[in-house]
């Protein structure tokens, strides 16, 4: 009989033993799902950063071609207006 009992102790400690490990993973798993939806609100957010970050991206062409296109707007005014001066000396002298 005293065997039987201590076979019923023994079981009785592992049980607790398993008890006491499920616990622990159960807070485990818990924190693990945790991680995985600020993981995903992460994600989202980055999503959200990267169309902010292309969008700066394109306003910041847009603003440093600007230089170039008024340069080039210039030169065609200018050669514009020497054209007009040669053609204007031609007339001169032919009238």
């Amino acid at each position: 009989m005293d065997q039987d009992n201590t076979i019923a102790v023994q079981a009785l400690d592992s049980a607790k033993s398993a008890h006491h490990r499920l616990d622990r993973l159960e807070d485990e798993v818990k924190d693990i799902h945790d991680l995985a939806a600020a993981m995903a609100a992460t994600r989202q957010e980055m999503s959200g950063v990267q169309a902010d970050i292309r969008e700066i991206k394109q306003s910041v062409s847009k603003l440093t071609a600007r230089p170039g296109i008024w340069w080039d707007k210039l030169a065609a005014a200018a050669i514009g207006a020497a054209a007009t001066g040669i053609v204007a000396a031609i007339l001169a002298q032919i009238l």
